[in-house]
């Protein structure tokens, strides 16, 4: 199991650079493992000085064997 952590506001995650932020989907967001939590404290702080409510939101990726039928089967 993986835990990351991203910062949301509404349905809207967002991505974090030098420049500042952009709202996105979850797919180009930016996340941080646990002990990179830091820096997302720093996203969500730049968000609310842009007047946004910005939350921290965890995602937990879990990985397990996936298989495809055959066709026919």
């Amino acid at each position: 199991m993986i835990e990351l952590i991203v910062v949301k506001a509404g349905d809207d995650y967002f991505r974090f650079t030098q420049d500042g932020f952009t709202r996105c989907s979850m797919n180009k967001a930016s996340v941080y493992p646990l002990d990179h939590l830091d820096q997302a404290i720093k996203g969500q702080a730049e968000l609310k000085k842009a007047g946004l409510d910005g939350k921290l939101m965890k995602l937990v990726i879990t990985e397990e064997p996936f298989e495809i039928a055959e066709e026919g089967e």
